[in-house]
């Protein structure tokens, strides 16, 4: 990967948010990577070299590592009360020897805790699928492959995530209650069958394997898409009326008709959001520059 810097920023800063400190220990993927777009981490790994990333947009890797290290350290003060931090293990599935790192377990309580620094919007509603499709997979290794000292598996009894928002803000949660707030929430995931996790890391490791040999598609909720809708808005407004927002053309234009004057439609058209925004590889991606009709 190349690291550019547009901005001309100090290189103290370009080195600190470019040096690698990820270790997947010769891994051909890891829990992160199984879960994510098959053909997202395939043309990845195929055009590493050719990417580029600038240096400003690496800036919240400091945030998250940061928390990761400070956390870590803390738990290894407290081994005393059952706290493991930062161990990876390894598994081989379909002849793939694939890893997952956890950030805290206590085989005491069979709680297994994930840090994340994302968003106050990711703590709205549910946690988000793929916290629970990595740590359960998280937690299926744990069972399966991190042995106690008497050589007995652990036991997985429950999983949260410790979830740090980078842009909480105090004014938002006095303006709206259902604003988190405050800014770290412990998030509860639901646990599932060892089964269940056993059978879903299998049928991701089947689907990256394929995703090397022809084209695996992203699904419409791994490009984050968003559909064209037509809205209904007051005339100069730049918001929909309540209820106003339509999936089909021709109810919206109904619905404008028996509302009168005063009133307009806005086509807002649909986009694959990571695509456009945050998939490093889109540029080499066939199905990305056939959706855009190229």
């Amino acid at each position: 990967m190349k690291i550019t810097n547009k901005l001309g920023l100090p290189d103290p800063f370009v080195r600190a948010v470019s040096q690698k400190t990820y270790n997947n220990e010769g891994s051909w993927r890891t829990v992160t990577e199984l879960i994510g777009p098959a053909k997202v981490s395939f043309l990845r790994r195929k055009h590493e070299a050719d990417i580029e990333v600038d240096a400003s947009e690496l800036v919240y890797t400091i945030q998250g590592e940061t928390a990761h290290a400070l956390l870590e350290r803390a738990a290894k003060t407290m081994q005393a009360e059952g706290w493991i931090a930062e161990v990876r293990i390894h598994d081989e599935i379909e002849g793939k020897k694939i890893s997952g790192a956890f950030d805290l377990f206590n085989p005491k309580t069979g709680e297994l805790i994930d840090f994340k620094v994302s968003t106050a919007w990711k703590a709205k509603g549910d946690a988000p699928e793929e916290w629970v499709n990595q740590t359960n997979v998280l937690a299926h290794l744990i069972r399966n492959k991190f042995k106690n000292e008497s050589g007995e598996p652990h036991q997985v009894k429950s999983i949260k995530v410790l979830l740090i928002m980078r842009d909480h803000s105090k004014l938002e949660a006095k303006r709206d209650e259902n604003y988190p707030q405050f800014s770290v929430k412990y998030i509860d995931i639901p646990v599932w069958e060892d089964s269940k996790c056993g059978e879903y890391l299998k049928n991701r490791v089947i689907l990256h394997l394929k995703a090397e040999q022809e084209e695996v598609l992203c699904l419409p909720e791994e490009r984050w898409a968003k559909p064209t809708t037509w809205a209904i808005k007051k005339l100069g407004g730049s918001r929909a009326i309540p209820g106003g927002l339509y999936a089909d053309p021709i109810k919206a234009q109904e619905a404008l008709a028996n509302l009168g004057k005063g009133y307009e439609i806005e086509v807002r058209k649909g986009e694959n959001v990571r695509c456009e925004n945050y998939c490093s590889v889109s540029k080499w991606c066939k199905q990305y520059k056939k959706l855009r009709g190229e």
